[in-house]
């Protein structure tokens, strides 16, 4: 097809050119000749039909009905009236524009909904990620579909149903949706903050397409994962490098740098620890950070040191002796070994030792099924259980007005120009 139209605009190039065409100028000697040749052609492709070569007359068949088709399209060349030259003449300097610099909020993402179905979704795009889960993707396939998805989906919907808030649903995206509201009143008209999720909606790609359509040349990627890993920052990058890729029009994209031990993000942190524990005489402070197999850790992320860097930051801001405080990791998936202590088994082995424990959780910047039904149900549950007296729950950061002022700061202080004006 591409071949034939070309040919057939050229073709209609050189009629126009002629000063008087006749109907004998329609085509060239060299098109007549080509036109014999396929007469040719056929006629060899027939005999090969009946010889039984290149799949016999069915074959041979298709082969016509492909040529068919494309002589077709080449035909409605001569028929389909050309489009104007696009206007190029400007008697008038064009007015430079004046685009907001874009922010992409990004979170993990969240189901649809409480029901089997849009958690089996969502679980198939979230645990299909090769960044996520780094094994074999044909085994992985089957063992995701055949194995996972059937028994985990029902058990997950279940947990999701706890959590599930009558007025707006998911915890993660209304919060999420807070923030991208509080940060753009914040940041203001040089800015415009659009939230997307890796994972279900509001998608990536609707979050660009936002953007797109503000006008926005310089886009800034803040992921809501204070400490990098190849595993939530990193596929974030890989995924909106991807789409940005396929634009004719890029904009300038820009990956924000980790935070893990920013002052305005430890000082929200801080705050907020300090307000759940209510001068209450808490035994120890956990900070729980989601897990993450050894072998990733191994093979080169980095996930490990930024969680030290929070703890360490976190524990000064809170004026905490290394007894007082232990890191731990929560949500491991499977059989093989993760980053340990193990936050479960931690928490209750020590419940009537330290029967006031308080669970802070650095690594998740708005409340989802980790840190509502995890730690504050089920976890809450088990101490209680096994002698603990209280189990204390920091919530995260979610809207809080300091979070908001941290990540203000932040973008700012990686926005040289627009600092300057705003400090002006």
């Amino acid at each position: 097809t591409y071949v034939l139209a070309r040919t057939s605009r050229r073709n209609i190039r050189r009629i126009k050119k002629l000063a008087a065409p006749r109907v004998w100028n329609v085509f060239s000697l060299q098109f007549a000749f080509v036109i014999l040749l396929m007469v040719g052609l056929g006629k060899l492709l027939r005999e090969a039909a009946e010889l039984g070569w290149l799949g016999g007359p069915t074959g041979v068949g298709g082969i016509y009905v492909g040529i068919g088709l494309g002589l077709v399209v080449a035909a409605s060349c001569y028929f389909a009236k050309p489009k104007k030259p696009l206007p190029t003449r400007t008697d008038e300097r064009p007015i430079a524009k004046t685009a907001p610099i874009g922010i992409l909020l990004v979170n993990l993402g969240t189901p649809d909904g409480p029901d089997v179905s849009s958690v089996r979704r969502y679980l198939r795009e979230f645990l299909g990620d090769e960044r996520v889960i780094e094994v074999n993707r044909a085994v992985w396939a089957f063992v995701l579909h055949v194995i996972i998805l059937p028994f985990r989906s029902p058990k997950s919907a279940a947990m999701y149903r706890r959590i599930w808030n009558d007025d707006y649903g998911s915890p993660l995206l209304h919060f999420s949706q807070n923030t991208q509201k509080s940060l753009q009143k914040k940041l203001g008209n040089h800015f415009h903050v659009a939230l997307g999720m890796r994972y279900g909606a509001p998608s990536l790609t609707t979050a660009l397409s936002e953007l797109r359509r503000e006008g926005c040349q310089t886009i800034k990627l803040l992921p809501l994962f204070p400490q990098y890993s190849n595993t939530t920052v990193g596929t974030v990058q890989a995924r909106v490098s991807e789409l940005v890729g396929k634009e004719r029009n890029q904009p300038t994209l820009q990956f924000l740098p980790s935070y893990s031990d920013h002052s305005g993000y430890i000082q929200a942190l801080a705050d907020l620890a300090a307000r759940a524990a209510s001068n209450k005489a808490i035994d120890l402070r956990i900070f729980s950070f989601h897990g993450m197999p050894e072998v990733y850790l191994r093979n080169g992320d980095p996930y490990l040191e930024e969680c030290t860097r929070t703890a360490w930051c976190l524990a000064d801001a809170l004026g905490l002796e290394r007894d007082e405080w232990e890191m731990v990791f929560q949500s491991r998936f499977g059989d093989e070994p993760w980053l340990q202590p193990y936050l479960d088994e931690f928490t209750v082995g020590i419940a009537q030792e330290k029967p006031t424990v308080q669970v802070i959780m650095p690594g998740f910047a708005t409340d989802c099924l980790e840190t509502l039904e995890e730690v504050g149900m089920s976890l809450r549950d088990e101490f209680l259980a096994n002698g603990g007296r209280e189990l204390i729950v920091t919530p995260a950061l979610n809207d809080n007005p300091l979070w908001i002022e941290a990540l203000h700061s932040f973008v700012l202080e990686h926005t040289p120009e627009i600092s300057h004006v705003e400090n002006s």
